[in-house]
């Protein structure tokens, strides 16, 4: 990987976001998903401190009423520890990498399909507007989903899936209903 990419202690960042941007590119570069997990912010709401954790970080809760579950599925939290913390530093007003853990504890995700991870699936502008056109048209979702695989080069090819153009689609149609 490249050395860019890695992110090192001491390293800084102009902004909280850009700090999270970057971990998540790392994140997908290395094959896994990551969640804001810790925040603190001071008196004013200046965010101080943040952390970002691998999403398999912590463990699903049991409760009373699961002895016997009726289907059982996959762990999804395995108490991963890879997490990236930032720190504000006062005098530069720039976020400085203070901890930092890169080793996890599950399987990471195959890079040829880390696009496909939760995190990083997006619905380009021009797939939106692709969407919406068919969607007027009275194109079902289905069939514009499956053009738009076609014009790919195939499903896995186009970052998305359909409920997430689904989801899109449905956003559009909220904001225009509140901003009319």
């Amino acid at each position: 990987m490249e050395e860019a990419l890695c992110p090192k202690i001491g390293m800084e960042f102009q902004s909280e976001d850009e700090a999270y941007n970057f971990y998540n590119r790392y994140g997908l570069v290395v094959g896994f998903s990551v969640r804001k997990d810790y925040l603190n912010k001071d008196k004013d709401g200046v965010v101080t401190s943040r952390r970002y954790t691998c999403n398999k970080e912590g463990f699903k809760r049991r409760y009373e009423g699961d002895v016997k579950p009726k289907r059982t599925r996959a762990e999804t939290k395995t108490g991963c520890e890879a997490k990236m913390g930032i720190i504000l530093n006062r005098e530069t007003m720039k976020y400085q990498v203070r901890d930092l853990v890169i080793e996890h504890n599950h399987t990471l995700h195959i890079s040829k399909y880390a696009h496909m991870m939760h995190l990083q699936r997006k619905v380009s502008i021009s797939q939106g507007v692709q969407a919406e056109i068919a969607n007027d048209a009275g194109i079902s979702l289905k069939q514009s989903h499956e053009l738009m695989g076609k014009e790919a080069c195939g499903l896995g090819n186009i970052g998305y899936t359909r409920d997430d153009l689904k989801r899109y689609l449905r956003t559009k149609r909220e904001r225009v209903l509140y901003f009319t």
